[in-house]
């Protein structure tokens, strides 16, 4: 019961000086003004499809036919944040399927994957 009782009062007596030496800053209209804006505008992200799968392919937003190309892109709300995204791909009718690294995007990138006829050894470029 000791034990408890010093914890506690540990833990009391660190949350006090925390809270202690935390500064007061005020809010003013001129610094709401300066302030940098939260969001920024997600710049369009191309990804590009070559499927060597004998299989049609299925992509979280998308399906590619067996043995074509296709070049889309990705919505922002797929691009994730800081620009991080990873592509999965699964085979129509099979249980093999396909996870990239995550992968930093900057604007006007270009993603390519290139699904082959065994999904694990498919491989993604950004440029």
């Amino acid at each position: 019961m000791t034990g408890r009782r010093t914890t506690l009062a540990s833990c009391f007596i660190v949350s006090s000086l925390v809270l202690g030496c935390a500064g007061r800053h005020p809010v003013t209209a001129d610094s709401l003004a300066a302030a940098p804006p939260e969001t920024v505008a997600a710049e369009p992200i191309v990804l590009e499809v070559e499927n060597h799968n004998w299989a049609d392919v299925v992509l979280r937003f998308t399906q590619v036919a067996a043995a074509h190309n296709v070049s889309i892109e990705i919505p922002p709300r797929l691009q994730g944040q800081m620009g991080v995204i990873r592509i999965a791909a699964r085979r129509i009718g099979g249980t093999d399927s396909f996870v990239s690294q995550a992968i930093s995007l900057r604007g006007n990138s270009a993603v390519r994957v290139t699904i082959e006829s065994s999904l694990s050894h498919s491989s993604v470029g950004v440029w």
